[in-house]
C-alpha cells in the first residue's frame, strides 16, 4: 500500500521530501561551518564567521518551509485513504466497528510517510555526511564507523524477526479493540487493556535490548576517537576536533533511528495483510 501511496502522490511527496532533505543537509554542515568558523577566528580570519552564519540561515529558512508544506500534504493524504479504506470496507461487509479500526490503523502509513520517511532520509544523509566528512578530517575514525556495520546488521535482523511477531499479536487486538469496547462486559475490556499493555511492553523491550546492544558499539568508537585524536603525531586544531566529535555523534544519532524503523516496518507489512483489500 505504500508504493501505491507514493504513486499517487508522487508530485507532492517528492517536494515535501526535497525541503525536508535539504534541511537536513544544511544542519548537517553546521559542525563543519562551526569548525571552519573556529579556526578562522584563532587564526585572525573573522570573516570565516560567515560559513557558520550562512549555514544556519539555510537551515532555519528550508526547515520552516518544510513544516508548512508537510503540514498540508500529510494532511490530504491521510484523508484520501482513510476514505477509501471505509468505501472498500464497506463493499466487502465488514460490521462497522472494523471498518472504524481500519480506518485508524490506516494512519499509519501516513504517520510512516511523514515521520519515519524523514528518519530514513535523516539516516541516510547523515551516515553519507558523517563517515564523508571522518574520512576528510580523520581517515582512520571514518573506517571505524564501517567495521560496525556487521554487528549491527545481526543486531537489525533479530530486531525485525522479533518486531514483526510481536506487531502481529498487537494488531490483532487492536483491529477488534472498537467492536470489544461496544459490547464487551468490564472483566473483557480490562483484559483487553492489560494485554495490549504486555504487547506494548514487549515491543519496547526488543527495541531497547536493540538500542542498548548498539550503544555498547558506541562506547568502543568513542573511545577509538579519543585515542586516535590523542596519538596523532599532528595535533589537530580545535575546529578540527569539533567537527570530528560533532561528527561521530551525528553518525550514532543515524544509528538511533534503525530500531524504531524497523519496529514500524514490521508493524506495516503485519497492516499490509489486513488492508491489502483497500487498494483493490
Amino acid at each position: 500500500m505504500l508504493y501505491e501511496l507514493a504513486r499517487v502522490h508522487r508530485g507532492r511527496l517528492v517536494i515535501a521530501y526535497l525541503l525536508t532533505s535539504s534541511g537536513m543537509v544544511a544542519g548537517l554542515l553546521y559542525p563543519l561551518a562551526t569548525g571552519l568558523a573556529i579556526n578562522g577566528v584563532l587564526s585572525g580570519d573573522y570573516l570565516a564567521v560567515l560559513w557558520l552564519v550562512g549555514c544556519h540561515a539555510a537551515q532555519l529558512v528550508l526547515t520552516v518551509a518544510s513544516k508548512r508544506y508537510d503540514t498540508r500534504v500529510f494532511t490530504r493524504i491521510y484523508s484520501a485513504l482513510a476514505s477509501t479504506v471505509v468505501r472498500q470496507s464497506r463493499a466487502d461487509g465488514l460490521d462497522p466497528a472494523r471498518v472504524a479500526a481500519r480506518a485508524s490503523l490506516s494512519r499509519e502509513y501516513t504517520d510512516f510517510l511523514e515521520e519515519d520517511v524523514s528518519r530514513i532520509l535523516y539516516a541516510a544523509i547523515a551516515l553519507t555526511i558523517s563517515l564523508s566528512a571522518l574520512a576528510f578530517l580523520q581517515p582512520a575514525l571514518a573506517f571505524a564507523c564501517l567495521a560496525l556495520g556487521g554487528p549491527l546488521l545481526l543486531i537489525g535482523r533479530w530486531l525485525g524477526r522479533t518486531s514483526g511477531l510481536l506487531n502481529k499479536g498487537l494488531n490483532n487486538r487492536l483491529e477488534s479493540e472498537v467492536s470489544l469496547l461496544s459490547n464487551g462486559n468490564d472483566r473483557r475490556v480490562r483484559r483487553h487493556f492489560e494485554a495490549l499493555a504486555g504487547w506494548r511492553i514487549k515491543l519496547s523491550d526488543a527495541e531497547a535490548t536493540a538500542f542498548g546492544l548498539m550503544e555498547m558499539l558506541v562506547i568502543v568508537l568513542f573511545v577509538a576517537a579519543l585515542w586516535q585524536v590523542g596519538a596523532a603525531e599532528t595535533k589537530p586544531r580545535a575546529g578540527d576536533v569539533f567537527a570530528i566529535f560533532s561528527y561521530l555523534w551525528r553518525f550514532v544519532e543515524s544509528l538511533d533511528q534503525v530500531p524504531v524503523l524497523i519496529q514500524k516496518s514490521a508493524k506495516l507489512r503485519d497492516l499490509d495483510q489486513r488492508l491489502a483489500s483497500a487498494t483493490e
